[in-house]
């Protein structure tokens, strides 16, 4: 019963029948079934939050920090009203990731959820490139058009840029559960067991990429070479990896070639963002600890960071960004460290999944590094998914994962560190002030 309240939340979460039948405009629907769904899961809930299941969780001990951070940005500075609309808001999203991690609670479920992970986002893929080429007319799908200037001439022409529904109504944002989906296609398209059924697989893949296309983005095609050498690497080893590489990167840079490729740090985009960071910096100087408050960067720097990890220490402080941080770091140092000793996972359909799930938490983490998406469910949807597997690839398995300990905090503060220092040197050596 939980298990399918949770699957209606996120088909409402993905499609949004609101904006697409203007009828439903008003109704609480996410909401009511959230409520829903919180109720008939709370027991399963619980147990998530006993001092036993944080310490063998370090991800779910890490969001829930992150709440902690959220409401110490807020009261750091008395901003009891950021902290009453922000903080409620966040608290929706720690919520929804408690219940995936506490539903979905088997291989089977895991692998159901992650089909119709695909499902969902073929219906707002395909709502999008109707509207795309003017098939359909629904105003919440307008494409955003932005204005470039071509290299060659100088001239200035318009480009198209796909969205999609809610809060995939931005390209950027589009890109990053287009390459969540392909992952899991992917994986599907390599399942043996289904005979010829699985090259099915390839529809949806090959449709999810001429989307990602369309989006023109360039902070997802550069999450797209994160995620294909990732995969090759995890799949194959560097030895194969090389070569695939050698062939891959080539052919995508023909496939994908125009505004998503011409990516350079000295053009006025680049330099926004990086002045961007720039800012966040000098911002987390005055306020080092608990940070500015939550969702304060674009009020005190006129814009996000377009940065997560930045945008993370900026307003949540050392002690927040560390958190944020930390977790895409665990998840994929845990994920590459089970690779030598994936025999030992019980299931063999989830030893199959490792590569794939590790490419994805690869995508979206390189998708983050121009995004600022710290407190929305995608990013919690992809944080409980490596949760969950962690958990069912080492259950009856003599595998041992890392513990919420002082360890392990001591660890996330020497990769805060690490992060700091790269970032600000990047930031040094590639800003132009005063141009």
């Amino acid at each position: 019963m939980e298990f399918t309240l949770f699957i209606l939340v996120n088909a409402t979460l993905f499609i949004r029948p609101a904006e697409v039948i203007p009828a439903l405009t008003g109704l609480p629907i996410y909401n009511v079934l959230i409520s829903v769904c919180l109720m008939a899961s709370f027991p399963k809930i619980i147990d998530q939050l006993t001092g036993r299941s944080l310490s063998e969780s370090p991800i779910s001990a890490c969001v829930l920090g992150l709440l902690a951070a959220v409401i110490l940005s807020h009261l750091s500075h008395l901003n009891f009203s950021g902290l009453l609309e922000g903080g409620v808001e966040f608290v929706k999203v720690i919520l929804y990731y408690l219940m995936l991690v506490s539903v979905v609670d088997s291989p089977a479920r895991l692998r159901r959820f992650l089909w119709l992970l695909v499902g969902f986002t073929l219906v707002l893929t395909v709502l999008a490139l109707l509207q795309y080429h003017g098939m359909i007319d629904i105003p919440s799908l307008q494409s955003i058009g932005d204005i470039e200037v071509d290299p060659a001439t100088g001239e200035e022409y318009s480009v198209l840029r796909l969205c999609s529904t809610g809060i995939y109504n931005d390209p950027n944002d589009l890109c990053l559960i287009l390459l969540v989906a392909m992952g899991v296609c992917l994986y599907g398209l390599g399942d043996r067991r289904t005979g010829p059924l699985r090259h099915l697989w390839l529809a949806p893949l090959v449709l999810f990429g001429y989307a990602l296309t369309k989006t023109h983005s360039r902070g997802g095609f550069l999450a797209m070479l994160a995620a294909m050498m990732v995969l090759f690497y995890a799949r194959f080893g560097w030895r194969k990896a090389i070569p695939l590489a050698m062939v891959a990167l080539p052919a995508a840079f023909v496939l994908f070639a125009g505004r998503q490729t011409n990516i350079s740090t000295s053009d006025d985009t680049g330099q926004d963002r990086i002045q961007l960071w720039a800012a966040g910096f000098a911002l987390l100087r005055q306020s080092p600890l608990f940070g500015i408050g939550q969702n304060r960067y674009a009020d005190k720097v006129g814009l996000v960071a377009h940065n997560s990890f930045i945008h993370g220490f900026t307003e949540l402080g050392v002690f927040g960004g560390t958190l944020f941080t930390g977790i895409f770091s665990y998840a994929l140092s845990t994920l590459h460290r089970l690779g030598p000793s994936q025999a030992l996972i019980p299931d063999p359909e989830l030893r199959r999944l490792r590569p794939y799930l590790m490419a994805i938490v690869a995508a979206y983490a390189a998708g983050l590094l121009t995004l600022s998406r710290n407190y929305i469910v995608p990013t919690y949807m992809v944080f409980g998914l490596v949760n969950v597997y962690l958990r069912l690839a080492t259950e009856g398995s003599p595998l041992r994962l890392p513990r919420f300990d002082l360890g392990f905090v001591q660890r996330l503060g020497t990769i805060s560190v690490a992060f700091i220092i790269t970032a600000y040197v990047f930031i040094r050596m590639f800003a132009r002030f005063g141009g």
